[in-house]
């Protein structure tokens, strides 16, 4: 777990948004915009798509690619990458070093600067809050290969994620499989749950 440098840079996997953000300053050196691109979800597609004119469809034809993470679906923004693994975002103005979105850009640009000394907690805490999925069983099973060789902050070990012990041994032994099957794990012990407290109301 990443050791808490003080205070005002503690990030845990529940720190509010706007706290975490607080916590990032850009310099606009370029580094992170240069090297490559942000994710965006769909929540986020509108605004950027109102601010460059053009649909939502649009923008994600021209402008992004479908990309995956922990199981989780988003777009990421396109790289000018001349057939390179790594390159600029599409939407960084290279001579101005800056932003040609910048009043509209997605979360993941707002926070990822790694450049800063929590640069790192910061990252983790947008994974724990954008594509881990405690409800998807392949998520965790995948973040649990992760913390094999990662490091976390707070609330991002899995039994902070699933207390069940029960529920996150048979998620990670494959017995809960899909989605689905959680849902119907729950389903069961949310009805002996209840049949338990009746039955004690009863009694009395």
């Amino acid at each position: 777990m990443i050791k808490k440098e003080n205070k005002m840079t503690a990030i845990s996997r529940k720190t509010p948004a706007e706290n975490v953000i607080a916590l990032v300053k850009c310099n606009k050196c370029g580094k992170c915009c240069s090297l490559d691109s942000c994710y965006i979800f769909e929540d986020e597609l509108k605004r950027i798509a109102d601010f460059l004119g053009i649909t939502e469809e649009k923008l994600k034809k021209k402008c992004l690619v479908e990309s995956e993470k922990f199981n989780t679906k988003a777009f990421k923004v396109k790289t000018v990458s001349f057939s390179k693994p790594f390159g600029p975002c599409m939407f960084f103005n290279k001579r101005k070093k800056e932003c040609s979105i910048h009043s509209v850009k997605p979360t993941h640009c707002r926070i990822g600067n790694p450049c800063m000394n929590h640069g790192e907690a910061v990252s983790i805490w947008f994974t724990l809050n954008y594509f881990v999925n405690e409800k998807d069983p392949e998520s965790i099973r995948q973040w649990n290969l992760y913390l094999k060789s990662h490091p976390t902050i707070q609330g991002g070990e899995l039994k902070d994620l699933i207390p069940d012990a029960k529920k996150l041994q048979k998620i990670l032994s494959y017995e809960i499989l899909t989605i689905q099957d959680l849902e119907k794990y729950d389903e069961y012990y949310s009805k002996i749950s209840k049949s338990k407290i009746q039955s004690k109301i009863q009694k009395k």
